[in-house]
């Protein structure tokens, strides 16, 4: 194995988490994302960046890995349009892979590999499912507190036969029934990256195309409370700053591991046409957060979103991937990360419903 360097805003817990993989080649350091000279001096040398900042620093990242040509990965988009300069990494002979996560991420490759099997798509419709709850904290944030709570207060877009339409917060709330353990939990339409992306790549005139994410009434009441109390604001200059007070309070996701119960689940349901049948498919991983924890030393959000990047960054290092340009995980053949994802321990599962068109 190559060496690895761990970089972060704050350089103790990098050199923790790089002590706690007992890795000579395992190093840790302090670093600034918005530093560009620092930036491009420390992954100097590197084969691979992956970039799990907040996306507001991707294109900082994303410069200094193309300046010093080196392939690139991050678990989520900061634009609409992340593939404007696409032509620019393919020139160089470089690949970015860009939202390559859970949701987004996974939820792409589900959708890729259930349209291969089509000759129409209609609808492609994700759904990402929680139940967590913790005993020690009353409201959670399972990924970075900042990006939950602005784009579930954030206006949504929906995909409909060739256009969007604009959904505002909380907006479209319908009750799915995920599998088992799960059950039926009330989601939401959140502003997310597949809808951009899979309009835009799955092609074969697929004419609907949404997010949503389960929300338990108590933390849809919360998250508006904290828009309502102006908390996300960050106050008058040299004043109190409401808005960092908030995050620093609220729990961070790293220490959540073993605090939280209840059940993750990332589903795609895919509706379509082969062979003169309208087709379901569905392709769903539920992964528990006390098992995660147990396991992995993580909650099972965290644990899905770091494998779908961990498998990410395998078939680019690996040679597997050899598209060059900005890509997002549905540009790319979805058959080889499925065995990553069983080596990993993440149970895939699937099932297709077919019945004959009557058109």
């Amino acid at each position: 194995m190559a060496d690895v360097i761990l970089a972060d805003v704050d350089g103790d817990l990098a050199k923790r988490t790089a002590s706690r993989l007992k890795s000579p080649k395992a190093h840790g350091t302090q670093l600034d994302a918005s530093d560009g000279e620092t930036l491009r001096r420390t992954m100097r040398g590197c084969g691979l960046v992956i970039n799990a900042a907040l996306p507001q620093f991707n294109r900082a990242v994303q410069a200094a890995a193309l300046t010093e040509g080196l392939n690139y990965l991050d678990p989520a988009n900061d634009s609409r349009d992340p593939f404007v300069d696409s032509d620019t990494w393919k020139a160089a002979g470089l690949t970015a892979l860009c939202a390559m996560g859970e949701d987004p991420g996974l939820s792409n490759v589900f959708a890729r590999h259930a349209a291969d099997g089509m000759e129409r798509v209609d609808s492609i419709k994700v759904r990402d499912g929680d139940t967590a709850s913790s005993p020690d904290y009353p409201f959670i944030a399972l990924f970075s507190p900042e990006t939950f709570v602005e784009e579930t207060l954030a206006p949504s877009r929906i995909w409909r036969d060739g256009k969007y339409d604009s959904v505002p917060p909380f907006g479209e709330l319908e009750t799915f029934e995920f599998p088992a353990p799960i059950g039926s939990l009330p989601v939401y339409s959140v502003d997310h990256e597949e809808v951009d992306t899979l309009p835009r790549f799955i092609g074969k005139g697929v004419r609907y195309v949404d997010f949503k994410l389960a929300l338990d009434p108590p933390t849809v009441q919360t998250l508006k409370l904290f828009r309502d109390l102006h908390l996300l604001e960050p106050g008058p200059p040299g004043g109190p700053n409401p808005r960092r007070a908030l995050f620093s309070a609220l729990p961070k996701p790293a220490d959540l591991a073993g605090r939280v119960d209840g059940y993750a689940a990332i589903l795609v349901e895919v509706a379509g046409e082969k062979g003169g049948h309208d087709v379901v498919h569905t392709i769903y991983a539920i992964l528990g957060h006390r098992e995660a924890s147990q396991r992995f030393g993580a909650t099972a959000t965290a644990y899905l979103t770091a494998s779908g990047a961990a498998a990410g960054a395998i078939l680019l290092v690996s040679g597997s991937i050899r598209e060059k340009g900005k890509l997002s995980p549905e540009n790319l053949d979805p058959k080889p990360f499925f065995p990553l994802l069983r080596k990993f321990g993440i149970d895939v599962k699937e099932r297709v419903r077919s019945e004959r068109s009557l058109a």
